[in-house]
């Protein structure tokens, strides 16, 4: 990646290169150049770069996939105007990096987000700042990118999005002040609601799998290895075996605590020893500042 990114030519479009979408990662992430409104409406469509044909690992009966936790998209308006992340741009840069090594090499064939995709902090319970205001919009066109990012680099995975208690804060928010607007629906479109993450997102053109209802949403990837956001998020011992306990018969991949943990436990049953394991990959935000 370039490292004068400063200088690169602010842009709404996906650019025609893989390289270049690396290049352009801080501009779409934090620099999504919307015009300030007080509305939510639907983001502009990412343009994705025809990319060469990916490489094939399924004829040995392995497949890859890839976990992307917690990026927490947001951000605080200052006075002048200026947008400060929640995210952490050069972690999702280099996560991105990653998975164009992995792409080229190997083929991924399924990209997980685990949850808090979004942050939402004005939808959230917590106390409010001015900040907060204004940036809606700019948070809804930047997880477009993000996941536009995604499926530019794997065209040919499943790209799962696991709602997490973030990403559902604005639907929460709808249900209490606003429950008749809930529902409403785009005329001849009986897809998503209007005024829902997937359709402000496009999910449907970026064909996202969507797993919604937090905090029973679950992806389970094989019979004995599923992956959620979770709810459990330990301050003083390991979140793992938590899991581990709670779900001895198959391993846990989650998100949410913000932190690398890996546990495995074998458990003894009627049936014999049953080994199981439960993983948090960390989270792609800013975890040494305040945000809510």
């Amino acid at each position: 990646c370039s490292s004068d990114l400063n200088t690169l030519e602010r842009s709404m479009l996906m650019p025609q290169s893989l390289t270049a979408v690396l290049e352009n990662l801080r501009e779409l992430l934090d620099e999504p150049d919307i015009t300030v409104t007080p509305t939510i409406s639907q983001v502009n469509a990412a343009k994705l770069p025809k990319l060469k044909g990916r490489k094939s690992n399924t004829n040995n009966g392995w497949k890859l996939a890839v976990l992307l936790p917690d990026s927490q998209i947001g951000f605080r308006r200052y006075h002048d105007g200026s947008l400060d992340p929640f995210h952490d741009s050069a972690t999702i840069e280099l996560a991105f990096q990653i998975m164009s090594h992995l792409e080229e090499n190997y083929g991924i064939d399924l990209v997980i987000n685990l949850g808090d995709t979004l942050d939402f902090p004005m939808f959230g319970k917590y106390e409010q700042e001015s900040a907060f205001s204004r940036t809606i919009q700019d948070t809804m066109q930047a997880g477009h990118n993000f996941l536009a990012m995604q499926r530019a680099i794997a065209p040919s995975a499943q790209i799962v999005f696991i709602e997490g208690n973030h990403d559902c804060r604005m639907e929460k928010y709808m249900k209490k002040f606003a429950p008749t607007m809930q529902e409403m629906r785009q005329i001849g479109n009986e897809g998503y609601p209007v005024l829902s993450v997937p359709h402000i997102l496009q999910f449907d053109a970026l064909d996202i799998t969507y797993v919604g209802a937090y905090p029973a949403a679950k992806f389970w990837i094989n019979p004995r290895l599923v992956a959620v956001h979770g709810t459990k998020a330990r301050s003083n011992g390991l979140t793992t075996t938590q899991y581990l306990n709670a779900n001895p018969m198959h391993t846990t991949l989650f998100g949410h605590c913000h932190r690398l943990e890996l546990s495995y436990k074998t458990h003894d049953t009627a049936g014999g020893p049953v080994k199981n394991g439960a993983f948090s990959p960390g989270c792609l935000c800013q975890i040494g500042r305040a945000h809510v």
